[in-house]
């Protein structure tokens, strides 16, 4: 690992959300604010 975080996942509804959050990164890596995820989990297959 390189020191940054990876998730490995599927996004089922919300990528508008995926992509607000990768706009808050920058070239290298330090936010440009806050990202927070309040809530999170898996659905059942």
């Amino acid at each position: 690992m390189d020191g940054r975080h990876v998730v490995f996942g599927k996004v089922i509804s919300g990528m508008d959300v995926v992509y607000k959050i990768e706009a808050e990164g920058t070239q290298s890596g330090t936010p440009k604010s806050k990202v927070v995820i309040a809530d999170s989990g898996e659905l059942p297959l």
